[in-house]
């Protein structure tokens, strides 16, 4: 599976949060640009996933079935990755809200951008049908495969967003 447009957009969403929130609070450093790309290239992978899940299920709703135990394998592997990097996100957003009320505003601001250019990518699958279709077929493999696994496929990035030596 190749890094698709998708993965850009919803890149530059969690860079903006990271870099709009991080900046208002004055903790912008010299070294975090690396860590939000890599962090933002991390979330990504996970979304892009639930994107083209949804427009499988959606196209193929024959195949809803394996498409959702796939995936929850590859979720039951990636856990604590994901809660960890939901976590980070949000701390972001926290350490430069002002208060709690603020914080919400924002986290709930940049939560919902994602889940629309998710949902707008997933719509762009679904126009080309043809396209999607092989994707489909070898999406449950895929994420049974280790190739899918997050770590594998950007260890450089995993790396230096959790400082492996």
């Amino acid at each position: 599976m190749k890094i698709k447009q998708f993965e850009k957009r919803v890149a530059r969403v969690v860079l903006t949060a990271i870099v709009a929130v991080g900046s208002a609070a004055g903790v912008a450093h010299a070294a975090e640009p690396s860590y939000s790309a890599d962090l933002a290239t991390l979330f990504n992978e996970h979304q892009r996933l639930l994107a083209l899940r949804d427009a499988c299920i959606t196209a193929q709703p024959e195949k809803k079935a394996d498409l959702s135990e796939a995936y929850q394998d590859w979720l039951n592997r990636h856990v604590r990755i994901v809660d960890d990097l939901d976590n980070r996100f949000a701390a972001i957003i926290k350490r430069a809200s002002k208060g709690q009320a603020e914080y919400t505003k924002n986290y709930g601001k940049y939560q919902a951008e994602v889940l629309q250019l998710r949902e707008e990518d997933k719509k762009a699958l679904l126009a080309d049908k043809e396209k999607l279709a092989p994707q489909c077929a070898e999406l449950p493999g895929y994420l049974r495969s280790p190739k899918s696994d997050i770590p594998t496929l950007f260890p450089a990035e995993f790396k230096r967003v959790y400082r492996v030596r």
